[in-house]
């Protein structure tokens, strides 16, 4: 692991009108590092999330990657969203487009490449996350679990630096989510840089390098899963994993 962080967090604000949601985060992710942040809903994990990818306007604070500081102005967004990756708990695919064209869209349209030297990297990934057969389906033919593998396959094609990943479990049956979890350990396993907010504690255990509890817009608690899961240090933090565990 590299001692400079691929990704740094400085002191991050977010409030709505007198709703304060982030209270001055900091954080530090480096490359190839895997942080799973944990927290009762309302505690800003997401919010979190979409300030780094741009989806939401801060109010204070900083965000760097490389030792570069991300400009969060309308020209500067598209190409911060090609190097911070992010999945979403609803899948956002175009219902009018095949499986394969969705993976083709972003990196023909927005990053200009030429489609027949994405076409191999889009049916490796598809072979990835184990849908290479439904290349030529549409969303509407694929369960909500394929949906969401294909929405990962589909932020990967891009070639994000970072990937940001928000709950992608919640919306669906419980029988769908182990595919989505091996997906994502399967990430883990070669190397991807990521934050991932989840209610899922086991994954979490097991896939995490680091474990961010937050609660009430700040950072509680950090550290292994074996510390965090094992020995929490705060009490707010024992509070929440005794009705989470």
């Amino acid at each position: 692991m590299s001692d400079k962080p691929k990704l740094s967090i400085r002191n991050l604000q977010k409030q709505y009108g007198d709703n304060v949601i982030l209270r001055g985060v900091d954080i530090d992710v480096f490359a190839r590092e895997v942080i799973v942040i944990i927290g009762p809903s309302g505690s800003g994990k997401s919010t979190l999330l979409r300030c780094i990818n741009g989806l939401e306007s801060i109010n204070g604070g900083e965000v760097y990657i490389d030792d570069s500081r991300i400009q969060y102005t309308p020209a500067a967004l598209q190409q911060v969203r090609q190097r911070i990756g992010m999945v979403f708990q609803s899948y956002n695919l175009f219902p009018h487009l095949t499986v394969m064209e969705n993976l083709l869209l972003a990196p023909t349209k927005v990053q200009k490449r030429d489609k027949k030297s994405v076409i191999p990297q889009a049916r490796e990934l598809l072979d990835q996350v184990g849908l290479l057969d439904k290349a030529d389906s549409y969303p509407s033919q694929l369960s909500g679990g394929q949906q969401q593998r294909v929405a990962i396959a589909r932020s990967l094609v891009m070639n994000p630096e970072v990937l940001l990943f928000d709950e992608v479990t919640s919306a669906l049956d419980p029988e769908r989510v182990r595919d989505v979890l091996d997906v994502m350990k399967d990430l883990a396993a070669r190397g991807t840089t990521m934050l991932i907010v989840t209610h899922e504690m086991g994954f979490g255990r097991d896939v995490g390098d680091r474990i961010v509890f937050m609660d009430q817009g700040v950072i509680v608690e950090q550290g292994p899963p074996e510390q965090v899961f094992g020995n929490p240090q705060e009490e707010r933090t024992r509070q929440f994993l005794r009705n989470a565990m």
